[in-house]
């Protein structure tokens, strides 16, 4: 219990230390030559199917936050909690059920057909909600690039410029487009 409290602790100090390093009023600060580079311009950036599909099989969910669809991303992470609480829930029964010691081990053939069944379902079903929300994640950021992202970038259709300042110097790029249709 002392863990718990101690690190819950430690974690909202370190938020805490994180939200007053940030300004209140971001238009108020007056960046310098060196912090150029984070105030950039507001356009939209292309979201990659391979990393959305990784931060979903790393954690169900975390690739359509990526990709800002929040819906599906916040069912799929709903979906995941259920089925964690599901997994210590199981574990606690089959655990109950098939010891009577603290130090005896639950042997798979010492097991129920019925139970067996059980088991082999949720890992099932923890597979299909990985591969589901893995292809939901790929199929996001796929949406958002062809509905967000290139739709803004072709209605830029004129000379942009671009730089970025860092600490060992400055970087400027001309970006013209190849075609004009208006």
């Amino acid at each position: 219990m002392k863990r718990i409290l101690g690190s819950c602790l430690a974690l909202a100090f370190v938020f805490n230390s994180a939200l007053a390093a940030v300004p209140a009023d971001l238009s108020a600060a007056e960046p310098d030559a060196g912090t150029m580079s984070a105030y950039s311009f507001d356009f939209p950036e292309r979201k990659e199917p391979f990393v959305a599909g990784l931060l979903s099989w790393s954690w169900p969910g975390l690739g359509q936050f990526y990709t800002q669809d929040y819906a599906q991303g916040s069912f799929f992470l709903m979906a995941d909690l259920i089925q964690k609480g599901l997994l210590i829930y199981l574990i606690s029964y089959y655990s109950d059920k098939y010891t009577q010691n603290k130090n005896d081990v639950v042997v798979w053939k010492n097991m129920e057909a019925q139970d067996k069944t059980i088991i082999i379902a949720y890992a099932f079903s923890f597979l299909v909600l990985r591969v589901a929300c893995v292809l939901n994640a790929v199929g996001s950021a796929e949406t958002y690039n062809r509905e967000i992202y290139f739709p803004y970038w072709k209605s830029q259709n004129k000379v942009r410029f671009s730089f970025d300042v860092k600490p060992g110097g400055l970087n400027v790029g001309v970006t013209s487009p190849l075609y004009s249709a208006y």
